[in-house]
């Protein structure tokens, strides 16, 4: 009878600890589900990536999906839906962070994926109230480009700049880009013009890689770039980050100026950009407050802000120096100075003439014997 009390006690002791040892012990992290509009991998997404797990910390862990369809059509993401839903069975994300307006629409049209999930838009411009209507349980950050900063910043830059051409394809939103800079540029017309490439007169098509690079070879050294963005050609074919930097590289005559970091480090000057990895750290700040319980339809985030980024090398290329408290990356490197074997002081001059009359006395003296 004591033995069976002894085994009673211990078995109680058992399920006491445990039950102590699952209310203190940490809990299971939740999964975000980041969407990208993208087919695969690029450093540009990757740094957003970056920027959202450790932004998330131990909170949470990161699933990452692409977007990959075989075609442009809606019909083509029936495909990635199977897809999807295959390597999500089971197992709903706790938010969903959708990147670029591809990812929104995606997850708008499939809410059933993540049933429940609250979703986040980020990376893009915001969304009509008819789109956020669609998706009810959503919120997001929205991005809006520097223009009328980057603007003012060609100006002060370089006040004698006479041509400003600004970059961007025929993708939802260019429109409205190109009106802004229409906006951006009117306090600077009665000393320069603004051109936008691709969308002249009788030839609105949008430029395809060969008419960018010509553009970019063709600026004159009195104009600057304003590469707004350039996702596809004017055929609708998509362009990479990778080809456009090759472009920027090779071909750029005049300073380029960017509003995102898409390619920042290809020889484009900089300026003011939303950096990458700055939406991912925001979009962060936004899940943790989803996973916390807090109503999404409640938020206002507010957009992710431009940070004033140059490369050195670029700079001095062009002759260009960054204005104060901007930041800086890939410094030109450093010329080696030849130094005087003598530093150029009072000291120094004494001697070199002391040395001289010395010479010359005795010059005279040899010519006079």
């Amino acid at each position: 009878m004591l033995k069976e009390r002894v085994t009673h006690f211990r078995l109680l002791s058992v399920f006491a600890l445990a039950w102590v040892l699952f209310l203190c012990g940490p809990a299971l992290a939740a999964e975000v589900l980041l969407l990208h509009s993208g087919s695969g991998p690029t450093p540009w997404n990757q740094r957003l990536a970056s920027g959202l797990i450790e932004g998330l910390g131990s909170a949470a862990s990161v699933r990452q999906a692409f977007l990959k369809a075989n075609g442009t059509d809606e019909d083509a993401y029936d495909d990635v839906y199977r897809r999807l839903s295959e390597a999500l069975a089971g197992d709903a994300p706790g938010a969903v962070v959708a990147e670029g307006p591809v990812a929104f629409a995606f997850a708008r049209k499939y809410l059933n994926l993540f049933p429940d999930a609250p979703l986040i838009f980020c990376a893009m411009a915001r969304p009509d109230p008819g789109e956020l209507a669609e998706c009810g349980n959503c919120t997001g950050l929205s991005t809006t480009s520097a223009v009328r900063e980057n603007v003012d910043l060609i100006f002060a830059m370089r006040p004698d700049t006479r041509l400003v051409v600004a970059i961007t394809d025929r993708t939802p939103g260019s429109d409205r880009l190109m009106e802004r800079v229409n906006q951006a540029m009117r306090p600077y017309l009665d000393r320069a013009q603004i051109m936008f490439p691709g969308f002249e007169a009788g030839d609105d098509r949008g430029l395809d890689l060969h008419g960018l690079g010509d553009t970019l070879a063709s600026v004159p050294s009195t104009g600057a770039v304003l590469f707004l963005g350039f996702s596809e050609d004017r055929d609708g074919n998509p362009v990479s980050d990778e080809e456009l930097a090759t472009l920027i590289r090779e071909r750029a005559a005049s300073p380029v100026y960017m509003v995102s970091d898409a390619v920042f480090g290809s020889g484009a000057v900089g300026g003011w950009m939303i950096p990458a990895k700055n939406v991912g750290a925001d979009a962060a700040r936004v899940a943790l407050r989803v996973l916390g319980g807090e109503d999404v339809r409640e938020m206002l985030p507010r957009p992710t802000k431009p940070v004033l980024r140059f490369d050195g090398t670029a700079l001095a290329r062009y002759g260009l120096k960054a204005p104060d408290k901007a930041e800086l990356i890939n410094p030109p490197a450093g010329k080696v100075e030849e130094r005087p074997i003598l530093p150029v002081t009072g000291l120094a001059w004494a001697v070199g003439l002391a040395a001289a009359i010395a010479l010359i006395v005795c010059l005279r003296r040899r010519y006079r014997a």
